[in-house]
């Protein structure tokens, strides 16, 4: 009796951990990415990172261009109980008892860049799609993209084209945490660090037509700034006229968001190139 007893319990015991340790895949299915004109497209996503909750933490990544996403594994909830997902491709993800968000810092060395999306998924259980997660990510950052010219004026007086040898962004806030809940950026006092850009890649040969910066867009934490001198954001361009090296400034007033591109086109003129 003691045996059979022993047996049957054992039994049962196995088939109920064959049941809890059942695989239920996650599968995420990538839809697109919000702003179609930007350098990172759903095809050119490679890598992102998913969280529910706080530890519950999911890398995906492509190898190849056009590859399925890899596949993990659903979390340890019920198959109808509903759970929030965030998607991320860059930062440090907070849960933030149910205010999450993602801290981010601008890389400084321009060629590093890169662009912050996010998606989320929210009230989903295994059962509503047999384990696939939709996201269609938003880009979080603003995108900015410089062009420089010279004015016919200033053409005609230096009598041909001007040396650029650097362009040079800077007061510009790199750090901010971006609120899922909200869609909107927070920048602490603390957070204020103030960064520069070198939105050049060595010399350049100016003229009169408008021409892009060897390194393309910058990637902004959304800010607002007014023209103030050196004591706001402003650009520095240092350039060569006749065996002299100089520099000039020029204030800009800015008010970037989310998603959006900002074309700046730099015209230099006899007011500014002394």
């Amino acid at each position: 009796m003691t045996v059979a007893c022993l047996a049957g319990c054992s039994s049962d015991d196995t088939e109920q951990t064959q049941k809890r340790e059942t695989p239920r895949p996650m599968i995420v299915d990538v839809q697109g990415i919000t702003r179609g004109d930007a350098p990172t497209t759903t095809a050119t996503l490679n890598s992102f990172s998913m969280n529910y909750l706080q530890g519950n933490k999911y890398n995906f990544a492509k190898t190849e261009p056009g590859e399925t996403w890899d596949t993990k594994e659903w979390p340890s909830v019920g198959t109808d109980q509903k759970i929030d997902f965030y998607a991320y491709t860059r930062g440090t993800f907070n849960y933030n008892e149910g205010n999450p968000y993602v801290s981010f810092t601008v890389e400084e060395t321009v060629a590093n860049q890169h662009d912050l999306l996010v998606a989320e998924h929210k009230q989903i259980s295994y059962n509503d799609a047999g384990g696939h997660v939709s996201l269609l990510f938003d880009h979080a950052c603003a995108a900015v993209l410089f062009t420089v010219q010279i004015t016919n004026k200033l053409h005609t007086n230096l009598k041909g084209n001007l040396t650029v040898k650097s362009i040079v962004l800077k007061k510009v806030i790199k750090t901010g945490d971006y609120y899922y809940n909200t869609g909107a950026w927070e920048i602490s006092d603390v957070n204020k660090n103030y960064a520069e850009y070198t939105v050049t890649n060595g010399d350049i040969t100016v003229s009169t037509t408008p021409q892009e910066v060897a390194q393309g867009y910058l990637y902004m934490i959304p800010q607002t700034h007014e023209a103030n001198g050196t004591e706001g954001t402003y650009l520095e361009i240092n350039y060569t006229k006749g065996n002299e090296d100089k520099q000039a400034t020029i204030p800009l007033a800015i008010d970037w968001k989310a998603g959006e591109s900002y074309p700046i086109n730099i015209k230099l003129g006899t007011t500014i190139i002394l």
